[in-house]
């Protein structure tokens, strides 16, 4: 029951789900936007592709702390290991697209477009996300108020799931 399995995922409808985000919350739109100038430069893995997985992974880490808070405040959805054991998954399987796109540059003679862009999108992603937990939490009051704009269907999500009964309190 605890293993991954993409049939499974592909049934309960999670890769659905994550493409609908990604296409609600723009991250297809900032993979564009990193990839088009990114292509130009590199037909073959540079620092620059270190640097893009590395912010991947600080951005995971953030989604992922102001998560497990977010869901320790919460009154109705309590952390389990098998909610983290699924993050992990998916943030390798996501490393694991990163990565495979380098190859799929090489295939296609793209330089690093195919990288960039889903690593980009990727990291809109989950920073998204990790903007929406912040606000959640509120933890806005120590950011820039225009970020929180670009988050506001994110953060009603995030209140919503956590905390159902105080949503017309907010």
């Amino acid at each position: 029951m605890g293993y991954f399995n993409l049939k499974t995922e592909v049934e309960h409808g999670v890769i659905e789900e994550t493409i609908r985000k990604m296409t609600d919350n723009h991250s297809f739109t900032a993979g564009l936007a990193v990839a088009i100038p990114t292509w130009i430069y590199s037909d073959r893995p540079t620092i620059d592709h270190a640097v893009m997985i590395g912010i991947l992974l600080f951005t995971f880490f953030l989604d992922w702390i102001t998560g497990t808070i977010l869901a320790k405040r919460s009154p109705t959805r309590k952390l389990t290991s098998h909610q983290g054991i699924y993050t992990l998954m998916r943030d390798f399987l996501i490393i694991t697209m990163c990565a495979s796109s380098i190859g799929l540059d090489f295939v296609f003679e793209s330089r690093s477009f195919i990288f960039a862009f889903f690593t980009a999108a990727f990291i809109w992603q989950n920073f998204y996300s990790f903007l929406g937990n912040v606000a959640a939490l509120g933890w806005a009051k120590y950011f820039p108020i225009w970020l929180f704009k670009l988050v506001h269907d994110e953060m009603l999500a995030k209140i919503e799931k956590y905390f159902p009964n105080e949503k017309d309190k907010k």
